[in-house]
């Protein structure tokens, strides 16, 4: 069990821990999301998400140096699950479009939960007096938007097999 968090500082050193995990989790899971992936530009886009996740974790541990500490090893639990859940629709959906748009809505789901950490974390470093590392984490914040925007236009132009969905209401 981990320690007690009785402090904002121990908070935000916890935050960053987490984050760090998250990124380090995050290479693992898009190294197999991008062979999974069909469409070329999708696993382009994973392939260019994958570098810039090992540019966050570098980032992310630059920041606890900044703060004098090292990553723990602990494991960021909310990003645990959603790649569990990426690791089912993985083994559970055929290979093709399909696999493509199921992958797509997990990598956006995974984006948003970076998104939200990192805006907490940003406003925490700001609220500590850590602007060195805020910027650090602006940085990934920034690129983490801009991924999201762009899987959200891959989405947006991939058509699954059996044309779009009915409408239920009709």
């Amino acid at each position: 069990m981990a320690a007690e968090i009785e402090t904002v500082d121990e908070l935000f050193v916890h935050d960053l821990q987490d984050i760090y995990s998250a990124e380090q989790q995050l290479v693992r899971a898009l190294t197999k999301m991008t062979v999974a992936a069909d469409a070329p530009e999708l696993r382009a886009g994973l392939a260019r998400h994958l570098e810039q996740t090992r540019h966050h974790r570098r980032r992310v541990q630059q920041a606890l140096s900044e703060i004098g500490q090292a990553p723990n090893g602990d494991v960021c639990r909310g990003i645990e699950g959603l790649l569990d859940e990426v690791e089912r629709i993985m083994s559970g959906v055929s290979f093709g479009p399909v696999l493509d748009s199921a992958l797509i809505e997990a990598a956006r789901k995974v984006e948003q939960y970076e998104i939200m950490t990192y805006r907490a974390t940003i406003a925490r470093a700001y609220e500590l007096g850590f602007k060195d590392v805020a910027s650090l984490l602006e940085w990934n914040l920034q690129e983490d938007e801009l991924t999201d925007y762009r899987l959200q236009q891959l989405a947006d132009g991939l058509t699954p097999p059996n044309g779009p969905a009915a409408d239920p209401r009709k």
